[in-house]
């Protein structure tokens, strides 16, 4: 139930930027600030969970030469087909990540943002990236961190753990009417005086703690809060818990870093030669 629930969720969120022009730099900017390899490279490449295809967008833009496949589970491939058609070297795809549509050793690269922490089973979705990815490739996910070394952040992401058994169940165009209303009450709690904290020495350790540090206007977090009250999945992760699961996954060169402007785990790892 909760897979056709997350479909359903993702494809009001991801249809809502149907015909919307890609900004300038995506996640895919900030993923291969802190990475440190290429991200794109070889002749085929797999956006994992492209949602609108704003990422696929500006890979292929980037890499003529490299075919870049976005693929989602979700209705938001209409959003990215339309996105990414005048695009020679774009090809968009539906499907889930537990069973990627794509023959063995297919990819020389996978990239995902935000979408294994959402899976029913993350470890097939692991299996499966392992599965396309030709010998020695790169993946590079971005996952949600547990941030069970910041109290504040372990208690509101309890506190969220809570609120979303009911809030699951709210219709999404109504749940997302409510995202919207409540990003200003965030962006003035957290953000703005995060903005604050980050300018100074002394305090840049409790920006980094603040929970919706990353908000740069009163709307800003509308999708964030959405994507948190919305999920009917969500796992978070450890270092050394996610370190594990892809060493033992067989993984070589496991390096994980964050983001610059948001809480979350960057993994970048290479399947086995």
């Amino acid at each position: 139930m909760s897979y056709y629930n997350t479909i359903k969720r993702y494809s009001f969120l991801w249809s809502r930027y149907n015909g919307a022009e890609p900004p300038e730099k995506y996640h895919f900017d900030a993923m291969q600030e802190v990475v440190s390899d290429r991200i794109i490279r070889g002749a085929v490449g797999l956006d994992l969970g492209c949602g609108c295809g704003f990422d696929t967008f500006i890979m292929a833009g980037k890499s003529p030469s490299v075919r870049i496949i976005g693929m989602d589970v979700s209705e938001g491939v209409n959003s990215a087909f339309k996105l990414n058609k005048r695009l020679k070297n774009a090809t968009i795809l539906r499907g889930s990540a537990s069973s990627i549509p794509l023959k063995n050793e297919t990819c020389d690269f996978v990239y995902s943002f935000g979408v294994l922490h959402h899976m029913d089973d993350y470890k097939k979705g692991i299996l499966e990236i392992d599965r396309v990815l030709r010998k020695k490739g790169p993946v590079f996910l971005y996952l949600y961190e547990d941030h069970a070394e910041n109290p504040l952040k372990y208690a509101a992401i309890k506190i969220l753990n809570i609120i979303r058994k009911i809030t699951v169940k709210i219709p999404p165009k109504i749940l997302y009417a409510l995202s919207y209303s409540l990003s200003p009450l965030l962006v003035l709690l957290f953000s703005y005086p995060a903005k604050i904290l980050r300018k100074y020495k002394y305090t840049h350790k409790l920006y980094e703690k603040m929970p919706f540090n990353f908000g740069n206007s009163l709307f800003s977090l509308a999708g964030d809060i959405y994507d948190r009250l919305a999920a009917p999945v969500e796992t978070r992760f450890g270092r050394k818990e996610l370190y594990k699961i892809f060493t033992d996954f067989d993984f070589t060169g496991v390096r994980l870093t964050k983001l610059k402007a948001t809480a979350g785990w960057v993994v970048q790892a290479y399947k086995k030669g």
